[in-house]
């Protein structure tokens, strides 16, 4: 499935990849199956990302054992981009920072994106924050009116611009 029909012409060294080729969407629990269940982690539900700056703001501390079932898992530097109308379309994604224990879980209306050793997260996060990405996301929507969601495969086929990391960096130090 292609996104993004009117790709531009990209500078030299820089490629159009599909977001699932270089990140992983909505991975799996199985990592934190054995940690101990009164481990504090972050909790972020949907009114915690603000969608003006693109941050996680006042998330919650729990316990694993109150969150890890029914709730969206996510660690350190992941992406959290909200599925469901208006969420997404008011700008509700955010990169996972400083999260208690490097651990955090969140609503279930978020789609986790973790990013390759070969892509930022601030990358992607500047890249799925603009207006027209949004918007093209809407032509996907599944769902009855008023519980509209964006679907993974939007994500794994949306196409990226894709630079070298050091260019990557340079892009987002700005």
């Amino acid at each position: 499935m292609m996104r993004n029909a009117k790709k531009s012409i990209l500078p030299k060294g820089w490629e159009w990849v599909r977001l699932g080729e270089v990140t992983h969407i909505n991975p799996s629990k199985r990592k934190i199956a054995n940690l101990p269940e009164n481990l504090e982690v972050s909790f972020v539900p949907m009114n915690a990302v603000d969608e003006k700056q693109g941050k996680i703001i006042f998330p919650e501390i729990k316990k694993l054992k109150e969150v890890k079932k029914g709730y969206t898992y996510f660690r350190e530097s992941d992406v959290i981009f909200a599925k469901i109308t208006p969420c997404m379309e008011n700008g509700k994604c955010a990169i996972a920072k400083n999260l208690a224990n490097k651990i955090g879980f969140g609503s279930t209306e978020f789609h986790v994106i973790r990013p390759s050793k070969e892509i930022l997260a601030k990358w992607i996060h500047l890249y799925l924050r603009q207006k027209s990405i949004r918007n093209d996301a809407t032509k996907y929507f599944t769902g009855s009116v008023g519980q509209q969601r964006v679907p993974e495969e939007f994500l794994e086929g949306l196409k990226i611009p894709f630079p070298p990391l050091s260019e990557q960096k340079r892009i987002v130090e700005k």
